[in-house]
């Protein structure tokens, strides 16, 4: 028969197991809390990028700010749109994903120095997010190198099936570029707006987007050289829907351009997030545009202001004044703006520093994955 074995436990032993009981139970609740489920998240996303396929590794949401007793918490299910805003210094990219597997590219492009190392990891950018072969379609909001530049770069690593840009003759490098585009991109799929303008809809289920392109003559430019402001003034008004929120990218689209929009567009617009118009200079983003709007949460994509002073304190004043809840590309890195089915929708950021223009006090929606000292 065999011997039953006997343990002994001595006081130190004793107190040795108390401490581990306590331990684990205190893992345990950091576990269920908000701030652990955001760690545990951040490890969850480790590795990956800030990509993903159609779908959010991430579940809850915890405020960051002084206003944290206002909707602590948001938990998203169902991710069905995934925005990035992708760092590219002074310039534009931003890569739309769709749960259904439609992939949208709205510019590329920066002038910041170094540009072959952004173009390089604008493209590692893409393959990290998920983009393997194709997309879906591309937007070239206007003629601007900080805008288009990267592009050629794209088109060198993916299939592009579908292409929307102005059909302007501004300079021999964007007419290179267009033919480049010809090149890539052929018959009905190949769709440049004309001098007037046009209007385009990329839609699936439970998502559109809607193009208002005001065309490169609509502002009656008289010949075929365009300085900055005509250029930047031919910038669509692109409105992305999913679910019940709406997001409005602008370009570098000029205050001309904003009334322009509204007119043609007439009723009030109820938008939940902006990307600010032309990097957040003061040429852009009115008063009256930001009242038409009504946007509570703002993007702005751009560099440090050692070459243009972006963002336009000017701009950003406005954008005070309307407690628009602010996003810089130059401060948090790239941003990547998740929307659920429901209609709820996060922000999940490089670096987690302080949001600005919170005036209201409102929830700034961002993923926090780790302790913060505002």
């Amino acid at each position: 028969m065999a011997r039953k074995k006997t343990i002994k436990f001595n006081s130190t032993t004793l107190y040795i197991c108390i401490a581990i009981a306590v331990i684990l139970a205190l893992l345990v609740a950091l576990a269920f809390s908000p701030v652990g489920q955001g760690i545990l998240a951040g490890l969850g996303d480790e590795g990956s990028g800030n990509g993903g396929s159609g779908s959010s590794s991430f579940k809850t949401v915890v405020s960051l700010g002084s206003n944290l007793t206002v909707n602590q918490e948001i938990v998203l299910d169902n991710v069905t749109c995934q925005i990035h805003f992708i760092n590219v210094s002074q310039g534009d990219g931003i890569l739309v994903r769709f749960s259904d597997g439609t992939d949208v590219l709205i510019d590329g492009g920066s002038t910041t120095s170094g540009l072959e190392t952004i173009r390089e990891n604008f493209v590692q950018y893409l393959f990290n997010a998920g983009i393997t072969s194709s997309i879906d379609y591309l937007i070239v909001t206007h003629p601007d190198t900080d805008h288009y530049n990267v592009l050629t770069s794209v088109m060198d690593s993916f299939v592009v099936e579908n292409v929307i840009y102005n059909n302007v003759n501004k300079n021999q490098t964007y007419t290179k570029f267009i033919e480049r585009i010809g090149e890539e991109v052929s018959g009905t799929h190949n769709k440049p707006i004309d001098a007037d303008g046009q209007n385009y809809n990329i839609s699936g289920s439970g998502y559109s987007i809607d193009v208002y392109a005001p065309g490169y003559d609509t502002f009656n430019n008289g010949d075929t050289t365009y300085d900055a402001e005509e250029s930047n003034g031919m910038s669509p008004m692109i409105i992305l829907t999913a679910g019940d929120t709406k997001v409005l990218l602008t370009g570098d689209a000029t205050v001309e351009t904003e009334e322009w929009f509204m007119n043609t567009y007439g009723a009030q617009l109820d938008v939940d997030v902006l990307k600010v118009g032309h990097h957040g200079s003061d040429t852009s983003t009115g008063e009256a545009f930001l009242n038409y709007i009504d946007a509570e949460y703002a993007i702005i994509s751009c560099d440090d202001g050692d070459a243009y002073e972006h963002p336009h304190a000017t701009t950003m004043n406005r954008l005070f004044n309307s407690g628009v809840v602010t996003y810089r590309t130059n401060r948090h890195g790239t941003i990547v703006l998740s929307i659920d089915a429901d209609g709820d929708f996060a922000f999940e950021v490089e670096n987690e520093v302080p949001t600005e223009n919170n005036s209201k006090g409102i929830n700034d929606k961002m993923v926090i994955t780790k302790t913060l000292n505002p």
